[in-house]
């Protein structure tokens, strides 16, 4: 008897412990917004404050194919709308249930964020968590991180301080225009009046990616020189992704 007892009892604890993981997973799984043709679009404000300058931009991150081992493949478009011109996409790799850099957090409401940068819980306001942290870029060269999100885990609002010997040199700011992982039916917004920027394929490295872009004739020194500054933050941040 005692032996029925103790069996019934084991089967009981293994029928409990996957039941356990069952809902664990489902419940993982199911906070997990992410598919194939995701899509995230900022309008990028910059202010370079040495030259006095500004560009207005859109950011359009754009999954592309997710991969079995939990990875996905997703574009970058940017574009200039001070210039009416675009770049040629940049390719890049995310973790499906971790991104790094793809503008999407599952995990909302943790006490940090191990993304490209490490991000801390800073502040929780009516529901919108602020995650600030530091990225270096080269000696006495960072961009101060702050991000506003709710429990979407799309960011509504980026900002991005730039401090070159503790002088603060240049502020971008992202503003969700619009993302289909909120709203199955929003599309996404691409100008019809830019066109493709010309010139000699220039490849660019920032970490394990390489990435083309197009330099051709700069009308503006100093529009050019803050469009150089913001295709390089948005290099750099792509940073220990995974492949």
């Amino acid at each position: 008897m005692v032996m029925i007892m103790k069996a019934i009892f084991i089967i009981f604890l293994t029928i409990f412990f996957f039941f356990f993981m069952f809902l664990s997973i489902t419940s993982f799984s199911s906070s997990i917004n992410l598919f194939n043709g995701a899509f995230v679009e900022y309008k990028v404000y910059y202010v370079n404050y040495q030259s006095n300058s500004s560009i207005l931009s859109l950011e359009i991150e754009n999954i592309t194919q997710i991969f079995s081992n939990s990875t996905f493949k997703y574009v970058v478009w940017y574009i200039n709308l001070n210039g009416s011109y675009y770049y040629p996409p940049g390719v890049n790799y995310d973790s499906l249930y971790y991104p790094k850099n793809f503008f999407y957090i599952p995990s909302v409401g943790n006490s940090s964020l191990n993304r490209a940068i490490k991000l801390i819980l800073s502040e929780e306001i009516n529901g919108t968590y602020v995650y600030k942290g530091q990225q270096c870029l080269v000696y006495g060269n960072y961009i101060n991180w702050t991000i506003y999100v709710n429990n979407s885990g799309v960011p509504s609002k980026i900002f991005l301080y730039q401090f070159i010997g503790g002088k603060l040199v240049s502020n971008t700011t992202y503003v969700l225009l619009r993302s289909n992982i909120l709203n199955r039916n929003t599309t996404i917004y691409f100008p019809s009046n830019v066109t493709l920027r010309i010139g000699k394929a220039v490849p660019l490295v920032a970490g394990n990616i390489v990435f083309s872009t197009i330099v051709g004739k700069i009308d503006s020194i100093i529009i050019g020189i803050a469009t150089i500054v913001i295709i390089f933050i948005l290099l750099f941040r792509k940073t220990n992704l995974i492949k």
